[in-house]
């Protein structure tokens, strides 16, 4: 299959799915094409350009009809298979993987004997083994689109299961929001708050977790405002003991030495900090009676 085929082949199952579920089916995709077939550059642009249309713009889609019968006949390829090569290739493209683990050992593996299977070498070596990784990986990703669009025409085909095929998709497209729209929430709760997070390095080791709870949310409840919930509840577990100072700032403050009488502060300053005071010099001026009565007159040095 050629890569206008399976753009054309992509066209068709995405006006599909926009008729019978809803345009987030599988939203169009803005990543730049492959310009040619048989150089480096082009593999690696359709590499991307596939894994965005399986694993971003159709997360929950794509998986979700691959595991329904289709009209499509299941060749020698699996089409699951087909879309766990595209995550390796992915991987191995934009990731310095190594062989620090058995995953990243195994992507290596599957990765160096899928291209030796094509055109003889890992990585290819010339224009015809590019090309022929790249009609491999056309062909691959083209085995996808046409389960996709086969198990569509039969449900469509299927007065009976129809609806609540249809419905179903629905409610899991409902429910599972992009990586973005979870940003939003994480920043307005930080503008309530008065916090500054890198919204992107707290989401990330979360998101599965909140995604997993959007899951749950009964029907009848409005999905947004338990999200709010929990990702506040995150954040304020995230930032309760993180203090506005730090050792340094004690020690400069009272003029002490590092030592345990820095760790005592700093516990006192906690104890403070949870009762309400969260202003650093409001922190320091509370915390010199403390320090005063277990080293004598210490004044702090203006901070």
């Amino acid at each position: 299959m050629a890569f206008i085929e399976l753009s054309a082949a992509v066209h068709d199952l995405r006006n599909s799915l926009r008729s019978t579920v809803g345009e987030e089916a599988l939203r169009e995709l803005t990543i730049r094409v492959p310009a040619g077939e048989s150089d480096e550059a082009s593999f690696f642009r359709l590499v991307n350009w596939s894994y965005a249309l399986l694993f971003e713009a159709g997360r929950i889609t794509v998986p979700y009809l691959l595991k329904l019968p289709s009209r499509t006949p299941s060749g020698s390829v699996r089409p699951q298979v087909a879309r766990g090569l595209v995550n390796s290739l992915r991987t191995w493209c934009v990731h310095d993987i190594g062989f620090s683990s058995d995953r990243s050992t195994g992507i290596m593996r599957e990765v160096q004997t899928w291209f030796i299977e094509r055109c003889g070498g890992c990585p290819p070596d010339s224009d015809d083994a590019w090309r022929l990784s790249f009609e491999d990986l056309c062909y691959k990703v083209g085995l996808i689109v046409e389960h996709c669009q086969g198990a569509v025409d039969l449900v469509l085909s299927s007065p009976d299961d129809r609806d609540d095929t249809i419905a179903d998709l629905q409610r899991r497209l409902d429910r599972s929001w992009p990586a973005c729209r979870f940003d939003e929430v994480v920043s307005d709760a930080c503008t309530r708050f008065g916090l500054s997070l890198n919204v992107m390095k707290f989401r990330e080791p979360r998101l599965p977790k909140w995604r997993q709870y959007l899951e749950t949310v009964p029907e009848e409840d409005d999905p947004r405002t338990k999200v709010i919930g929990i990702i506040e509840r995150d954040i304020l577990d995230h930032t309760s003991d993180i203090l506005p100072i730090n050792g340094n700032d004690v020690m400069n403050a009272f003029n002490l030495s590092p030592g345990p009488i820095v760790q005592d502060v700093l516990v006192q300053a906690r104890t403070l900090f949870r009762s309400g005071i969260r202003d650093p010099s409001e922190l320091l001026e509370q915390l010199k009676e403390g320090v005063q009565a277990e080293l004598g007159s210490i004044e702090p040095d203006g901070t």
